[in-house]
């Protein structure tokens, strides 16, 4: 009896011992969407214009800060997801009463009835986030160009009365979703094995209500200084 408990017990090790080296075994047929042996990751990284971006906004020159984080593969292609946010220092003079730009705001959802009748300049408020995609050219050089494309798809633009600290006691009379595109071209300098500078410029083409903003006072030319934090260094 105790002999065929034993080859019960040896016939169970040996199928899980068999099972087990089975299961282990890489399948050399196993798709995925992407050849590894090809796309490597090189680094995760982050990159940030400190209000060190500049543009046009309604005619004006406006001060924009811009966060991103994201990947480079082969240490050529990066794809991050960005977020860019402006000061409310740009202004935009209200439409007088009963003109017909100002039916044009009231038509476009402005809340001009929040404003009081002496007010004639409101503030413009840009914000937007969404994917950049780089192609970056012999990154092992210490000089080095890229070409990129940001598209915005969250946020857009806003305007306010006043400003205050964070914008949480603003007087928002319109809150406009918009979509941006932005292509550009620049240089990359590797400072160190974890720093590097870049050098952008390029045009924006931003989405807005033609009836409160006209293409002109939207897209823009785009100048940029940013500073990128990742592990470089092979």
């Amino acid at each position: 009896m105790k002999s065929k408990k034993q080859k019960v017990s040896a016939l169970l090790l040996s199928l899980i011992f068999v099972s087990a080296s089975l299961f282990s075994q890489e399948n050399p047929d196993k798709k995925f969407l992407f050849n590894s042996d090809k796309l490597t990751l090189s680094t995760f990284f982050v990159e940030i214009a400190p209000g060190t971006s500049f543009s046009k906004l309604n005619d004006q020159m406006a001060t924009i800060s811009v966060f991103s984080a994201g990947f480079i593969l082969n240490d050529r292609f990066s794809i991050s997801f960005f977020s860019a946010n402006s000061p409310k220092i740009n202004l935009i003079g209200v439409p007088e009463f009963f003109s017909e730009e100002y039916f044009d705001w009231v038509e476009a959802g402005v809340e001009l009835e929040k404003l009081p009748s002496s007010t004639e300049l409101v503030f413009v408020n840009f914000r937007h986030s969404g994917l950049r995609f780089d192609y970056m050219h012999r990154t092992d050089r210490i000089l080095f160009w890229r070409a990129g494309l940001s598209a915005g798809f969250l946020g857009g633009l806003t305007l306010s009365e006043n400003k205050s600290f964070l914008g949480l006691f603003n007087n928002t009379i319109y809150d406009e979703s918009v979509i941006s595109v932005a292509p550009d071209i620049g240089l990359g300098i590797n400072l160190l094995k974890w720093w590097r500078v870049y050098l952008d410029a390029g045009y924006r083409f931003l989405g807005a209500d033609t009836r409160i903003m006209s293409a002109a006072d939207a897209d823009s030319f785009t100048f940029s200084l940013s500073f990128a934090f990742g592990k470089f260094g092979n």
